[in-house]
């Protein structure tokens, strides 16, 4: 559950190549790899032929997510945006979301922070967030 929420978070990320308007929301700042703790970047992600994937040694699987144009991989999941809005600097997306099992749809919101956070959130419970830190490449 906590993994389809990081996915989902980072296909959200992803979105907002798409979202006009947002001046956070330009494809330099949201590609690439993000983790919930970037002093763990070097645990969570490694480099194989050129290419950040996840780091198998590390059995945390749900710390971060690779966004690569409207793709997003976890470790154990990938999702793709079927739709986004934007309401002042919230973006909400419509995800669709699979994994060896399942596949599943589901609505994520994000917002930038001035820090360079990402911060995934339901806007039901916006008290309860989970921030992001982009990892350097």
């Amino acid at each position: 559950m906590i993994e389809r929420f990081a996915v989902a978070a980072a296909i959200a990320a992803s979105s907002l190549l798409f979202a006009a308007g947002a001046a956070s929301a330009s494809p330099e700042r949201i590609q690439g790899a993000w983790a919930i703790d970037a002093a763990t970047c070097d645990q969570v992600f490694v480099k194989r032929n050129g290419r950040l994937t996840f780091n198998r040694q590390n059995g945390d699987s749900w710390s971060g997510f690779i966004v690569s144009g409207k793709h997003i991989r976890g470790a154990r999941m990938t999702c793709d945006m079927i739709s986004s809005k934007q309401k002042g600097d919230v973006l909400t997306f419509l995800l669709g979301c699979e994994d060896s099992i399942a596949f599943d749809t589901m609505s994520v919101s994000v917002r930038f922070k001035d820090d360079g956070k990402l911060l995934r959130f339901d806007p039901e419970f916006p008290e309860v967030e989970t921030a992001y830190r982009r990892c350097d490449q």
